[in-house]
């Protein structure tokens, strides 16, 4: 199975970054940002690139979301990031990008016709959210700090 590495990005308002792919593909509505490794190219590398070319979105690594979220062709690991800058300028492989609510993405994810992949990026974003929230409550504002200052390793 070919590995895939994404970005799943939120903000300081606690929003998270969702895509929408052109004409839909594959069946998604709206998704995160991810795709395959250049020759050469490290697994942070990967998302940190996807996440700009299909978002427009340069952000930073927090932290690596447990686990790998396989697909039908794909094992796909994300990673949780807080966005630096917005380009407002993005791939032709994405035809908008959306700030939502955590609700507002369910809602969204939902949309997607292939019920493998909605589940997956459910759980993608349930493994996000579960991921800040326990960050926020052993250090509350760390969000915000995040933005600010780069990532303890």
């Amino acid at each position: 199975m070919k590995k895939a590495y994404g970005g799943v990005v939120i903000n300081a308002a606690g929003q998270v970054l969702l895509r929408e792919p052109t004409d839909h593909y594959h069946g998604y509505a709206w998704t995160f940002a991810k795709g395959k490794a250049f020759d050469g190219e490290t697994p942070p590398e990967t998302a940190l690139r996807e996440v700009f070319e299909e978002t427009g979105v340069r952000a930073k690594i927090l932290l690596k979301l447990p686990g790998s979220f396989d697909g039908g062709r794909t094992s796909n690991e994300y990673f949780l990031m807080a966005p630096l800058e917005e380009t407002g300028s993005f791939d032709g492989e994405t035809a908008a990008i959306r700030w939502v609510s955590r609700e507002e993405a369910v809602e969204l994810i939902r949309q997607t016709l292939k019920p493998r992949r909605r589940r997956r990026d459910l759980r993608v974003l349930k493994a996000a959210y579960a991921l800040m929230d326990g960050l926020e409550q052993n250090s509350p504002g760390w969000l915000r700090v995040a933005q600010v200052f780069p990532p303890v390793t």
